[in-house]
């Protein structure tokens, strides 16, 4: 290994921990409400106290930090997989992976920057403001996340091929953290949602902690 690869890496690997525990951190931080998209009346009643609350723009704050820091993460398992017999699946990991964050991160710009201004202006007497519910989730932004979720989900699975193939990295951590990002989906109940981020965090950060001492050893 190289000295610019022997303190990347660990580097890497510290990311994409810092990535997972953010990101398993999100939907406990997340505050939840029923938001029904064809009752956009009610949901708008319900949900602005929600949006215009700071733990509404911290915890999407946060969650965005963690998908940016995810790309970069997944760049570092690529790079740990390289020239070994799991970089083929880690190149296709990376290849999904990366688009598929891409295509996720202009919803959490909606729903950091966007909905709390919506909140603020219901709350202090606007009216008129129920129809930017169904528009905003049920036009082209939803249809980009799901699209972003299914390369992700792919991204996710490859690196969990890729994990197995190679065994330098506990299998069962990359498959759980595969399994975390495959299911991040914004519309399911936040039971479910919790559990998800749980399964990011558990498997998640021990395949960033092993992957930061194994670079460090064979740096």
């Amino acid at each position: 290994m190289t000295t610019a690869q022997s303190t990347r890496i660990p580097a890497g690997a510290l990311v994409l921990g810092a990535a997972a525990f953010l990101l398993a951190a999100f939907p406990l931080l997340r505050p939840f409400f029923v938001l029904d998209v064809f009752d956009p009346e009610t949901s708008i009643k319900v949900g602005s106290p929600v949006f215009a609350s700071m733990a509404w723009l911290v915890s999407h704050l946060l969650a965005m930090l963690g998908f940016v820091l995810l790309q970069v993460g997944v760049l570092a398992l690529y790079a740990f997989h390289a020239g070994s017999v799991g970089e083929r699946p880690a190149f296709r990991g990376l290849v999904w992976s990366v688009p598929g964050v891409a295509l996720i991160l202009p919803a959490f710009g909606v729903e950091a920057y966007t909905m709390p201004i919506i909140g603020q202006l219901f709350l202090a007497g606007a009216t008129g403001l129920a129809p930017l519910i169904a528009l905003t989730y049920r036009g082209p932004m939803t249809i980009v996340l799901l699209l972003g979720q299914v390369c992700l989900a792919v991204g996710a699975f490859s690196f969990a091929v890729a994990i197995r193939r190679d065994g330098r990295l506990p299998g069962w951590a990359g498959m759980v953290f595969a399994i975390g990002l495959a299911f991040w989906l914004p519309m399911l109940p936040k039971p479910v949602r919790i559990i998800d981020g749980l399964l990011i965090g558990i498997g998640g950060i021990p395949l960033a902690w092993t992957m930061w001492r194994r670079a460090g050893q064979r740096g």
